[in-house]
């Protein structure tokens, strides 16, 4: 279950530096919360069928943040020139 998700986790890394470099920590802050939002109630429902469960719920996750994350890389609104951030 963890070598699947590795080419989600790895493309999820990358934009979260990219915009974390870009200075667009409160729109990852509000994603993450949204993420998690998904997240705590499959890991809970599915933390009865074990380790496997588990891990099917950290894909769900890690597949929620990639969405977040390349719908706010295709919109654009992180690319800000400067040091002010409107």
């Amino acid at each position: 279950m963890a070598a699947l998700s590795e080419p989600v986790c790895g493309v999820v890394f990358v934009l979260d530096g990219v915009l974390m470099g870009a200075g667009d920590g409160p729109y990852l802050a509000w994603a993450m919360l949204a993420t998690l939002a998904v997240y705590a109630p499959v890991a809970l429902t599915v933390g009865s069928a074990g380790l496997v469960g588990l891990w099917i719920a950290i894909d769900l996750c890690m597949a929620v943040r990639l969405l977040f994350l390349c719908i706010r890389a295709r919109t654009g609104a992180w690319l800000v020139t400067g040091a002010v951030r409107a």
